[in-house]
């Protein structure tokens, strides 16, 4: 089955043509890497992916996270434009044959501005990330490329959300409640005609990006692709040159040559390594070092995963991870070479706060959860053999993860044997060894990825949805932040849960047992969460 999103983003681009508007590829662009090292620090102001392996108790049980997509409930908060035009309330709207209620007549103002503002500006403003595709900064944008949204909102392509409403309410949505996507549908089909100025500007009501960045960050020097691998994993080093004790508030990976980046994963790690690191630096080839499962380092800690879509990595008001003097960060950047790029110059944004400030440390906790997709019964090839895909990746990476997450998660290759009709599952339930408030959660998998679910305390009468992903897009990937306080305490279980198709895999690869590893055309199940002190 191909992807719904997929299919959906078919229908948009070909309602589109029909329509007879023209669109651009939709893949990221990159935008220039830094030319300087930092940033004048503010000192008055206030992911995800480790392929690192950690045994813990737990229950497996093989069922598939549901496919079930519920209708749309999420709520928008309207932004008004900032030219403050006021909504329409024209008398020729309204019909009042059979009933005494006055129908108003959708208008730019009142039903699309807020939100385009709320929803969609933020990343079609000049600037975002999605604006060489799509740009949105003045009315007449809107109106002018009113077929195109009109496709895209129909489609459920736009805005990017693919968070189901089976889970919890989440901070900074994206999703269109359908009380507001009609008026907008209405006001199109009406001629996209505007009651304000066409220059009037359509503000983004939120950040995609860190907004002034304390430290613009660089790597040591651009990576080349020295090492000549096609799937190349690489541990980049960043030295911020903080100067005193701070707190780190906020911080985002910029990729570069977006092309080829496919995911990342950041590691704070202390001055005391910063020897070892340039010394696996000098010995291998080109920036930073090769590196799989980790920095390598006998010190670090794992701070963010990084994939397209993701936001900044943005801590509660009150928390933050502390940073010293000559720590610095190691970033493992996996470069997917199907192209010839220039050297890569993927760079950090960060924010910090004074040590002075009163702030609650921050919890970053992994879970791994076994990935094994059996070839389906209409493949064949050597490659279908487990065991000639388990020694191939040995002698590639030096380890099979695979192996290791089955044995945490107390399973064994033969509980995937059966799942030869092109669609395969997982599950593990984790018991929480550490209480804490929930900041945030994340999943990722990769191409073949279908469905994702995480759930706290499932089979219980307390049993809640974190993250429902009915639909998996490998280019939409969130850390999704409660909007009710969730504590998990010692004792709780999560449960997570993710579900492949193999006809989502590249039909030009050779069919293939795949397993849980590093490479792009592997898979993963990978879960954060995040977490605070209780309170």
């Amino acid at each position: 089955m191909t992807s719904n999103i997929a299919q959906r983003a078919v229908v948009a681009f070909v309602a589109v043509a029909i329509a007879g508007c023209s669109t651009s590829q939709t893949e990221p662009v990159a935008v220039d890497a830094p030319s300087v090292t930092t940033v004048p620090e503010r000192v008055d102001e206030t992911s995800s992916l480790s392929p690192e392996t950690e045994a813990s108790s737990s229950t497996t049980t093989n069922v598939p996270a549901s496919s079930q997509a519920d209708t749309e409930t999420s709520t928008t908060t309207s932004a008004p434009l900032t030219s403050g035009s006021d909504a329409s309330t024209d008398d020729s709207g309204t019909d009042d044959t059979e009933s005494d209620d006055v129908v108003v007549e959708a208008t730019f103002s009142s039903a699309v501005a807020p939100v385009m503002s709320n929803n969609c500006g933020s990343c079609h403003n000049p600037g975002g990330p999605g604006s060489v595709h799509w740009n949105l900064s003045e009315a007449r944008d809107v109106s002018e490329n009113a077929q195109f949204i009109r496709a895209a909102l129909l489609s459920g392509y736009m805005p990017p959300w693919p968070a189901s409403n089976l889970g919890i309410a989440y901070k900074n949505s994206f999703e269109i409640e359908e009380e507001a996507l009609a008026p907008i549908l209405e006001w199109i089909d009406n001629g996209a005609v505007l009651d304000v100025d066409p220059t009037t500007p359509v503000i983004g009501g939120r950040s995609v990006r860190i907004e002034d960045p304390d430290f613009v960050v660089p790597p040591t020097e651009p990576y080349d692709n020295e090492s000549g691998r096609f799937d190349d994993y690489r541990c980049l080093v960043y030295y911020p040159e903080i100067e005193r004790t701070s707190w780190l508030r906020s911080l985002q990976f910029m990729p570069d040559q977006t092309e080829v980046v496919h995911h990342a994963i950041g590691y704070l790690v202390p001055a005391s390594q910063a020897e070892a690191a340039q010394q696996r630096d000098l010995d291998d080839p080109g920036s930073g070092w090769e590196c799989y499962g980790g920095t390598g380092l006998a010190e670090d800690t794992f701070l963010v995963g990084w994939a397209p879509g993701q936001l900044p990595l943005e801590y509660p008001e009150g928390t933050g991870l502390t940073i010293e003097p000559g720590d610095f960060f190691v970033i493992q950047v996996h470069y997917h070479y199907e192209i010839a790029v220039d050297p890569d110059s993927s760079w950090l944004e960060i924010d910090i706060e004074p040590a002075t400030s009163d702030l609650e440390p921050i919890s970053i906790n992994r879970y791994l959860t076994p990935a094994e997709i059996p070839c389906s019964t209409d493949e064949e090839g050597l490659l279908c053999d487990r065991e000639v895909v388990a020694e191939a990746m040995r002698e590639e990476y030096g380890l099979l993860p695979a192996d290791l997450i089955n044995l945490g998660c107390g399973v064994t290759p033969d509980a995937f044997a059966h799942m030869t009709d092109g669609v395969a599952w997982s599950s593990c339930d984790r018991v929480v060894q550490e209480p804490g408030e929930i900041v945030s959660v994340l999943g990722h998998m990769h191409d073949l990825g279908a469905q994702y679910r995480m759930t706290l305390n499932p089979d219980t009468d307390r049993e809640m949805i974190l993250l429902d992903i009915p639909d998996w897009d490998y280019d939409w990937q969130y850390s999704y932040r409660p909007v009710e306080t969730i504590e998990l305490q010692t004792g709780d279980v999560l449960r997570f849960e993710c579900t492949w198709e193999r006809s989502r895999r590249d039909p030009n690869l050779e069919p293939a047992y795949v397993l849980w590893s590093y490479g792009s055309d592997d898979e993963m199940c990978f879960s954060t969460v995040t977490t605070r002190p209780l309170r």
